[in-house]
């Protein structure tokens, strides 16, 4: 039922939280549907920044969870019985965000800092003929693009910026997030800091709760049969976007379902794979998340400065807030088709690698924190009646195509049998088409053997 004009919902959590709390950060519980409250992307502009920042902080936390709250409970128009149409929640909380391009709005941040950058290597700029590169920018303009690279074998044959932002801008990635988690997972695996993913929660983390008999590998499949925390419905739907105690929120979740058996998209279960790492590397005096990505991952692959948005030193938020520039997300998808290894060394274990991008038993087009391309579906949707799907135009060109899917339009893709990477920023594009950048490129590839074979 929704509220009374004269009582408005009570913001469980957010006066707390934002007023007192404001170094907990504001999460946004950013995927893919309306039980997280998430969406974001407003348009980005300076005058948009100046009279955010003037706002400050506080009031932009506070816009964030009123807007995720109406959006669930339908507002009223003013002198109505009954209620106005509501925008979808995706839409609301969209409007009350900061830009995808300016990461910095949410703090505290926690470094990656790296070892230093290393030059990604020039490919042939005619691999790919005139008018795919022509194609490429069309969408990319339609679709509120802000970068976009494409490597071949490791090195740039594509790269486009939209004004203002360039090879150096960080932006914010969403769900991109929890498939560098996935990775770090199997690299600590690879090192023995813990047990593999086949093991019950219990042998990962203290505190398991009802969560204790499930192998982690379910929560990093989205099938852990963990609750979700629906909007409006449960206060902890507020506290694991804004905490205090993220994790422990996540960890609070009750078993609705068996274990492996039904695939829900939950920023939740994504938490509890992240924490059983965060947990494992504090065991063994790694320094925690941050500081294992920076020594383990983002210098082996040469990537620049990065950070997390966190909710306290750490205590990282692990289904979203990884800030980086399209480059490096470039090099973490080089990552996976180079079978894990990078800077001369096996990083990430081959075979993790292999069961990151096998099927599901739950989904067949989901594996460990990334998503597949095959088998074919024209509306990708997240389970859990969420009311959120991506379109695809046409099947995907290669049967091996695997990818990373941050909110809006956000994305890695990696294409073994092409050797190619194409990584992607944007800001939130209802509209975006999972499979066209893929093609674009796949059919240009295509068109550019097709001519050099022609010639005499």
């Amino acid at each position: 039922m929704p509220p009374s004009p004269a009582q408005p919902p009570r913001l469980v959590g957010v006066d707390h939280n934002v007023d007192h709390n404001v170094d907990h950060g504001v999460d946004h519980g950013v995927e893919h549907g309306v039980e997280h409250g998430v969406d974001h992307g407003v348009e980005h502009g300076a005058g948009h920044r100046r009279a955010r920042l003037a706002a400050g902080p506080c009031v932009a936390l506070k816009r964030l969870a009123l807007a995720a709250m109406a959006a669930a409970a339908g507002p009223l128009a003013a002198g109505q019985a009954e209620p106005a149409p509501a925008k979808s929640g995706a839409e609301a909380v969209r409007q009350a965000l900061p830009p995808v391009a300016d990461p910095d709005a949410l703090q505290p941040q926690e470094p990656v800092p790296g070892c230093g950058e290393r030059p990604l290597p020039e490919g042939p700029r005619d691999a790919l003929p005139d008018e795919t590169r022509a194609a490429l920018r069309r969408f990319e303009e339609t679709h509120r693009g802000l970068g976009l690279v494409v490597l071949q074998d490791g090195a740039i044959i594509f790269e486009h910026y939209a004004p203002g932002f360039g090879a150096g801008a960080r932006f914010q990635s969403f769900s991109m997030a929890k498939s560098l988690m996935s990775l770090a997972i199997g690299a600590a695996i690879g090192e023995g800091l813990m047990p593999r993913e086949d093991q019950p929660l219990r042998r990962f983390v203290e505190r398991p709760g009802a969560l204790a008999d499930v192998p982690l590998r379910a929560f990093l499949t989205m099938s852990s049969g963990m609750e979700a925390f629906r909007e409006g419905e449960d206060p902890r739907s507020q506290q694991l976007i804004f905490g205090p105690d993220i994790s422990g929120v996540a960890l609070s979740a009750r078993l609705v379902a068996p274990p492996e058996t039904r695939f829900v998209y939950n920023n939740a279960s994504s938490q509890v794979a992240g924490e059983a790492l965060q947990q494992a590397l504090l065991r063994a005096g790694r320094g925690g998340y941050a500081a294992y990505l920076s020594a383990g991952i983002w210098c082996a692959i040469g990537a620049g400065p990065a950070s997390l948005w966190v909710e306290a030193p750490d205590r990282p938020r692990f289904y979203l807030g990884v800030n980086a520039t399209v480059r490096d997300w470039a090099r973490v998808g080089q990552l996976i088709l180079d079978r894990g290894r990078a800077g001369g060394r096996q990083v990430v274990p081959a075979r993790w690698i292999e069961r990151m991008a096998a099927p599901s038993r739950a989904n067949s087009i989901y594996g460990y924190q990334v998503w597949r391309g095959s088998p074919h579906v024209d509306r990708r949707d997240y389970g859990g009646g969420l009311d959120l799907v991506v379109a695809r135009s046409a099947p995907f060109r290669a049967d091996d195509v695997l990818f990373f899917d941050g909110f809006g339009g956000q994305r890695v893709y990696v294409v073994p049998s092409a050797r190619l990477v194409i990584a992607r920023a944007g800001e939130i594009d209802f509209a975006f088409d999972d499979s066209a950048l893929v093609n674009f490129v796949l059919d240009g590839l295509a068109a550019r053997r097709a001519e050099m074979a022609a010639k005499p």
